[in-house]
């Protein structure tokens, strides 16, 4: 009779044993689901905040099946390169009302660096983007429109827009590219002896500065090479601001996109076109495309200039930089829906004619 009683005691301790491991187990892993489950968030939430934005504008059913069964090479090879490019490395835009002469660079790669000086803001992620290249495909193609109805406005190298361009290439700039050698000219215009020099009496690089800055007032001026032009820049801008009433806000890189697009694109000097396309990447969900173009002629055999905007010539073939390598890797993210290129908008031509003239 003790016999069975012992039996029967452990028999019963045994099965509290094992209900106790299993609901012990049970809160253990509801816990590790739960922190799972909120890691995940945060992640999310980091991605959408400081992550790369796969730009994604699914034009076709084709182009979703595409990207279903084989995904972009140059996709899956952009991640490689993009670590350390977020919305807020990317793009640092000082506040309205801080003079360029207190402006404060960081070259800090840590958010709470970008951010200490509580000078600068960057980007939201915004729906819609429209980066408009230079090329002179853009005349006579009435895309101003189009390109006015983007949520954000982007230009290169102080392109003018407006006024006669207006219908060709829109009226609406929000940030605008500064190269190394305006930035180089702007320095040279402020000097002492102008400080007073009415604008018409100012050297004619000075005075078409100008006017190309007066003409975008109040557009953010973007330098995205690094630092090595920003002093320039900086006394440029305090000095047309100072002297001549510029009003502009100036934004530059903490992060330069160039290196990493020439590494992505396997090219030795990557355009400030693919550079820029690179960078809307972190702050845009669809980018369209419009006046990249690397030739002479457009598919109907229209004899084109470098420029919408001026007679400046272009070899394309001496060039250090290597434009259809750079058109071919755009056409294939328009193939696979990942942008789109748009250089006529009057119907003209069939939007898919591109690489016709690749080869003249």
């Amino acid at each position: 009779m003790a016999t069975f009683k012992y039996v029967k005691l452990c028999s019963g301790l045994l099965l509290w044993l094992c209900l106790m491991i299993i609901l012990y187990l049970g809160l253990s892993t509801t816990k590790t689901v739960g922190k799972d489950f909120k890691n995940a968030a945060r992640n999310r939430s980091n991605a959408d905040r400081y992550g790369i934005v796969e730009s994604v504008q699914v034009q076709t059913t084709a182009a979703a099946r595409r990207r279903a069964s084989k995904p972009n090479e140059f996709i899956l090879a952009r991640k490689n390169f993009t670590t350390n490019m977020t919305r807020e490395k990317i793009i640092q835009i000082f506040l309205p009302g801080i003079r360029p002469s207190k402006m404060k660079i960081t070259k800090y790669r840590q958010i709470t660096g970008l951010t200490g000086n509580k000078q600068t803001r960057s980007l939201p992620l915004v729906d819609s983007c429209a980066l408009v290249g230079n090329s002179g495909i853009l005349s006579n193609s009435s895309c101003g429109d189009d390109i006015d109805g983007a949520d954000l406005v982007l230009r290169m190298n102080l392109a003018p827009a407006g006024g006669e361009y207006a219908r060709d290439v829109g009226s609406k700039t929000n940030l605008t590219t500064i190269n190394g050698e305006q930035g180089r000219a702007m320095y040279a215009c402020a000097k002492v002896e102008y400080t007073h020099t009415p604008i018409d009496n100012l050297p004619s690089d000075c005075r078409r500065l100008f006017r190309l800055m007066q003409r975008l007032n109040n557009t953010v001026i973007w330098y995205a090479k690094g630092y090595m032009e920003i002093g320039h820049i900086k006394k440029g801008l305090d000095f047309f601001e100072k002297y001549h009433g510029l009003k502009a806000c100036f934004a530059y890189s903490p992060v330069s996109p160039f290196g990493a697009t020439g590494k992505w694109m396997k090219v030795r000097a990557a355009t400030t076109g693919a550079a820029l396309y690179l960078a809307a990447s972190t702050f845009c969900r669809r980018i369209t495309l419009y006046g990249f173009y690397p030739r002479y002629v457009d598919p109907t055999n229209r004899t084109l200039r470098y420029h919408y905007y001026d007679d400046a010539s272009m070899n394309y073939s001496k060039s250090a930089h290597s434009f259809n390598k750079e058109f071919e890797v755009l056409k294939s993210l328009e193939d696979d829906g990942y942008l789109k290129i748009i250089n006529d908008c009057a119907g003209r031509w069939d939007e898919h004619d591109y690489r016709s003239q690749l080869d003249l």
